[in-house]
């Protein structure tokens, strides 16, 4: 009896002893599968207009803004935007209306009158002197012959062949006279006509166009946004009745039917955000919304941010989103997750097994060996084993 109660009392006491403050507790483990995985990169950015058309003043000098479409007013091509008051120029365009037909009606009258009926003139004073000469040489041959039967003195027949030469040399003149007239002086005057009738269209025409630019017209579709300018001392967006000035952007139409996301990622979330990766997104304003897309673009200079300390770096990326059907404002933010890789049947261990240190990534098997692991995707629990361990190895967890 005493026998058994000694081997009784050992047991408990063994037992005790495995329960008391001294006793050792097995690890932790967490064994290698096989399962899917997706790793999505958060990201925060602006939504923004693919296109957007920027509207500014065409009108010479300054203008005086008489109406203008209200912020955010969908408009399609064509549509007026805006309108300034163009009376100045309407006088302006009447008064050159009138000096152009001057300008026509001198240029067809020198053309049609004034230097053909001088060509005629000059024309017929050249057939009288013509005549003329002739005559006076008819009656020197006379002369001569009166001459030789001693019936005229040829002291009066060298006067009348005097005055036949120098009734020649005058037709020579006005042969001259007529030639150059039609080559210098009528040319001249026509094509100083013509020039002022040119001057006189293009005024006209330059003003036509002022006045047409009066009328601001969408040239595509989108919605009106008005821009903040310099008006009056103040930095706002235009009224009616502001002085605006030539080449002065005041509004804009940004494309609503092509949005882009644009925002800023952190250089160690660079590797993962290429060209062409998936994106999901959602407005904050619009949470119901459901975006989708693609990164267009990702810069390749690194830059800092305001905000951020000097030493971290960022590189600007857009994603192009597919076409929306509802009409979003640009400028909202937008809540995105970028798809940087899915795997079906990746060798996945919970994070904590994984330890870096110098920029390698290391576990601990179950035997307390250690064992340097190359790591892939991750998600906000599990990383994908690359290479390192096999389906089935258990590793320990802190």
């Amino acid at each position: 009896m005493k026998t058994r109660m000694g081997i009784a009392g050992g047991i408990c006491a063994l037992l005790l002893a495995g329960c008391g403050p001294g006793a050792v507790e097995a690890p932790r483990t967490a064994g290698v599968s096989r399962g899917a995985i997706r790793m999505a990169i958060p990201f925060q950015g602006e939504l923004a207009a693919r296109r957007v058309e920027t509207i500014a003043v065409g009108v010479q000098g300054s203008a005086v803004l008489s109406e203008l479409v209200p912020e955010g007013t969908r408009v399609e091509k064509g549509d007026l935007l805006a309108r300034f008051d163009a009376s100045q120029i309407e006088q302006d365009l009447a008064r050159q209306e009138n000096e152009l037909v001057r300008a026509r009606q001198e240029l067809e009258s020198l053309e049609k009158a004034e230097l053909p009926l001088e060509l005629l003139d000059m024309e017929s004073q050249r057939m009288e002197a013509r005549a003329e000469r002739e005559a006076e040489e008819r009656f020197l041959e006379s002369a001569r012959g009166l001459a030789e039967r001693g019936l005229m003195s040829e002291g009066e027949v060298a006067q009348q062949a005097g005055k036949v030469e120098g009734l020649k040399k005058r037709g020579e003149q006005m042969d001259t006279r007529i030639e150059l007239t039609k080559q210098h002086v009528h040319a001249a005057r026509l094509a100083k006509a013509r020039a002022a009738l040119e001057a006189a269209e293009r005024q006209r025409d330059f003003t036509a166009s002022q006045l047409r630019l009066c009328d601001v017209r969408a040239p595509v579709a989108g919605v009106a946004t008005l821009v903040p300018l310099p008006v009056g001392g103040e930095y706002r967006t235009a009224h009616v009745g502001d002085t605006l000035f030539r080449n002065q952007a005041f509004l804009c139409l940004p494309d609503p039917a092509e949005h882009v996301v644009r925002g800023f990622i952190g250089e160690a979330e660079l590797p993962w955000v290429k060209p062409g990766s998936v994106v999901e997104a959602t407005p904050a304003a619009f949470p119901h919304v459901k975006l989708a897309g693609r990164i267009g673009s990702v810069g390749g200079m690194a830059q800092t941010r305001p905000g951020q300390p000097v030493w971290r770096k960022f590189f600007p990326v857009q994603i192009a989103l597919d076409p929306v059907s509802e009409l979003l404002p640009v400028g909202i933010s937008v809540r995105a997750e970028i798809v940087a890789g899915e795997s079906s049947g990746a060798l996945l261990l919970p994070r904590e097994a994984i330890e870096w240190r110098g920029g390698q990534s290391f576990v601990r098997r179950d035997s307390g060996e250690e064992v340097a692991v190359q790591t892939g995707l991750a998600d906000a629990t599990r990383v994908e084993i690359v290479s390192g361990l096999a389906e089935g190895d258990r590793v320990r967890l802190p």
